[in-house]
This record gives structure tokens, sequence and C-alpha cells, in this order.
């Protein structure tokens, strides 16, 4: 497996993360996966203060079935404006585990050795999307 990001704290991920398997979903912001669609917060805001949301702040929201993401969706405004994309992710791309939160129990955190651009050409846009199911 290639090095975890130089900005991951050394006890993370959690040593309850596993490898993904199957399909891994991610909400985007468009129609199809874009490089910007796969940073995580902590890129995206590398001065916040984190506090106990660090660990989880570097790594990506994601899913494992598209009935889950319709379920975050219903629990969360803001995800109904987003799309759903799908990858099976390779073998040594990063780890996984359940992070839920009090509306999406089904939430997981997935921690990528993978830079976004390569996330972004290895997801795949769902046709129904949340706006349309």
């Amino acid at each position: 497996m290639k090095k975890w990001p130089e900005h991951f704290p050394k006890q993370y991920p959690p040593p309850d993360a596993i490898p993904p398997s199957g399909n891994v979903f991610r909400f985007i912001n468009r129609t199809s996966p874009k490089e910007n669609d796969f940073f995580s917060y902590y890129v995206l805001k590398p001065d916040e203060v984190w506090g106990d949301k660090a660990c989880n702040a570097r790594g990506l929201s994601v899913y494992t079935s598209e009935a889950d993401c319709v379920a975050a969706a219903s629990a969360v405004p803001a995800l109904k404006k987003k799309h759903i994309s799908v990858a099976i992710l390779p073998e040594n791309s990063g780890v996984i585990t359940s992070t839920p939160s009090m509306k999406t129990k089904d939430h997981k955190t997935f921690w990528s050795v993978l830079e976004a651009k390569e996330l972004a050409e290895l997801f795949s846009p769902i046709a129904s999307g949340v706006g349309n199911v």
C-alpha cells in the first residue's frame, strides 16, 4: 500500500478500519466525478481546528449502498442537491470504517492513499442520482 498522507495523525486511520470491499458510494457536486469531489475536509480547510473530528476530517464520507445514500439525503437536506457516484476501489487503496452520525447511521469514512484525481477517475455517476429517486 502507498503511504498515508503526511497530514494524517500517527494513530489514524483507526485500528478497526479495514480495506473496502464491494461498491463504495460517494456524494458528488455535479453529474460526473471531478477531483474537487474527493478532497477531504482537512485538505479543504487545513487551518480549521478539528478537535475530536480530526481523524474523520482527513477521510472521505462514503456509503456502502445506494439505499444508504438515499436515506442520508432524506435525513440531511443539503445532500438532496448532490449526485451519487460509485466505485469498486482497488486493493490497497485505503481503509474504511463505520462512523455513524445522529442523522446517518450508515455513514462510513474512507481514508485513502490515492490522490483525489485518481479517485475521481475510479468513481462513476449513478444515473438515478438523489434528485431522481
